[in-house]
């Protein structure tokens, strides 16, 4: 898991974790921009969800790069405290790699604003793409006559949830436990390169109301 910003006050995701929280706080500005190219985020992505090692090979082949110029990314990350070399595994002809932690977080900061809007454009734009892609997925299904499952699930949900300042950190806080819940459920070989994938995206956003005269 990883979040673009430390956590809200109140809401410690350590007492809703059921393991033993071990996150990667990045609180300089040229760390985080390092963070801003899309092949990044994705091996960000692969190594802290999966907390298992993978080679440079590995990687390139979920960003459709060539091993060398992952390694180049890697190196970029390393340097940055995001990723660390694992221990060698089989013949140890390929180095491995690993999340340097247990989750990636942001910190909050005041003059890195376009550092950080850098770092979420991406995962935007990430986002976007997939969102496209399974929009064209459906919209193929349908047009070759296939029959969605009745709960199958939406592209996209919003809204709106009225709640106190209690109830609010709550609802987080119960977001939190189910996503912990399922993320330890995988087993070692379901965490594999090859293993199914679901991807999500939380946004938890409190009204900003325009004060008068703006």
């Amino acid at each position: 898991m990883s979040q673009n910003t430390s956590p809200e006050a109140g809401v410690k995701p350590v007492s809703v974790s059921p393991a033993p929280a071990a996150p990667v706080s990045i609180s300089d500005p040229q760390a985080i921009r390092a963070l801003a190219h899309e092949a990044r985020l994705t091996v960000l992505e692969e190594l802290f969800a999966s907390q298992a090692t993978r080679t440079a090979t590995e990687l390139a082949t979920r960003c459709a790069l060539t091993p060398s110029a992952m390694s180049y990314h890697l190196r970029a990350l390393e340097k940055y405290g995001y990723v660390i070399r694992a221990a060698s595994e089989g013949d140890g002809r390929e180095r491995r790699w690993k999340a340097a932690g247990s989750q990636l977080v942001l910190g909050s900061l005041s003059d890195s604003t376009s550092a950080k809007n850098a770092y979420l454009n991406v995962q935007l734009n990430a986002f976007r793409d997939r969102l496209s892609a399974e929009i064209n997925r459906r919209d193929k299904e349908r047009k070759e006559g296939h029959e969605p499952a009745p709960d199958r699930a939406p592209v996209l949900t919003t809204g709106v949830v009225f709640l106190s300042e209690t109830q609010r950190k709550e609802f987080i806080t119960k977001v939190y436990d189910l996503l912990y819940e399922y993320e330890d459920l995988a087993e070692p070989e379901a965490r594999g390169v090859d293993g199914d994938r679901l991807y999500y995206m939380l946004s938890f956003l409190p009204e900003i109301r325009p004060e008068m005269g703006d």
